[in-house]
Formats: structure tokens, sequence, C-alpha cells
């Protein structure tokens, strides 16, 4: 292992730790996270599927936009207490 780098257990720990505000499960349970990759330049990718989860209701959009934004600042701010890790980049592909 890395030094700084976090391991799988780790990885699944904050995913736990993580909550959606709206139904108080973690990531880990919502299996939001489809996988997180670390790039040599530091910068960890973290693949979240939020498709799913977008409302239909064009007024109820931004809070969606907010409730996503919370949730992928938590992740960020867990990751970056990892030396390794420089950056957090958020993709849904």
């Amino acid at each position: 292992m890395v030094k700084g780098v976090p391991s799988r257990d780790e990885i699944v720990a904050i995913l736990k730790r993580v909550k959606d505000p709206e139904t108080e499960k973690s990531l880990f349970e919502l299996a939001l996270v489809r996988y997180v990759d670390l790039r040599e330049d530091g910068t960890l990718v973290v693949n979240i599927d939020f498709r799913r989860r977008n409302p239909s209701c064009a007024g109820c959009v931004p809070i969606a936009w907010l409730v996503q934004k919370g949730i992928t600042d938590a992740l960020a701010r867990e990751f970056l207490e990892f030396p390794a890790i420089k950056r957090v980049e958020f993709v849904d592909e």
C-alpha cells in the first residue's frame, strides 16, 4: 500500500459515514458510488451516480443540486484528509 492513500476499507468507511440528507442512508447503502480511482497527479476521481435521483420537477432541480453539492463536499473533505490526495473530482458517467 502506498503511504497516504486510503485503503479499500477506509474508502468503504467513508462511504458509510457520508449520508444522504434526504434518506439519512449512507452512500454505501444507497450504492451511489460506482468507483474511486487515484490518478498519478494526486487527483481522486469519484464516479457518483446522481442521475437516477434527479427529480422531474423543474422547481425541485436546484434543491437536488444543493443536496448533491453537500454530499460531494462532505466526501471531498473526508478524502482530502489523506496526504496522497491533492484534489477530488466527481464524475457521473
